[in-house]
């Protein structure tokens, strides 16, 4: 598996991998190419996209995170003390999971992102159907900590949700580094 910045011709396959298995909002090639940030896909050995992971300098705090303001106040305090990230994008094809590249896309964006953020944020969806998050052992071996879990976190967003089967209830974990 080779890890590589993102590039506007791998747009259309990310675009397929988050809506098949990320599914927070519909994405094409145009959302995916103009979203900006920190961006790292992982290619297999047919050229196609199996991994990405993506990030975006925080601007506005309350519109990252438009709900729960009293339970996130000290993420917030931390996050407006300098600059911060959020990872917005994290995601493995199912099938090649268990190969190491979720942890190289992670360090992969860390590498960029840390020289330049004094926090990274990432916010991890637990599953109503398992009550895990799949990804938080790649954050975890990679410094990230427990910040605060949150229970219905993706309620009040009216996302739809396949582990909820409609409409989210899952909690979310949220990490920083």
């Amino acid at each position: 598996m080779n890890i590589y910045p993102y590039e506007k011709k791998y747009a259309v396959q990310i675009a397929a991998l988050l809506n098949d298995f990320l599914p927070f909002e519909p994405e094409t090639a145009n959302t995916v190419d103009q979203a900006g940030g920190i961006r790292y896909v992982s290619i297999n050995e047919h050229n196609e996209v199996v991994g990405y992971i993506a990030g975006y300098e925080i601007q506005d705090f309350n519109k990252e995170f438009p709900y729960f303001s009293e339970e996130l106040q000290l993420l917030k305090e931390q996050v407006t003390t300098g600059i911060s990230y959020y990872t917005s994008h994290f995601v493995v094809h199912p099938n090649e999971r268990k190969k190491g590249i979720g942890t190289n896309l992670v360090r992969a964006y860390l590498e960029a992102a840390q020289p330049i953020a004094k926090t990274i944020v990432t916010v991890g969806w637990v599953q109503s159907d398992t009550n895990r998050w799949a990804a938080e052992r790649q954050f975890t071996t990679q410094g990230f900590e427990p910040f605060v879990y949150m229970p219905r976190y993706f309620e009040p967003y009216n996302v739809d949700c396949p582990s909820c089967k409609g409409l989210c209830y899952c909690d979310a974990h949220i990490f920083v580094k």
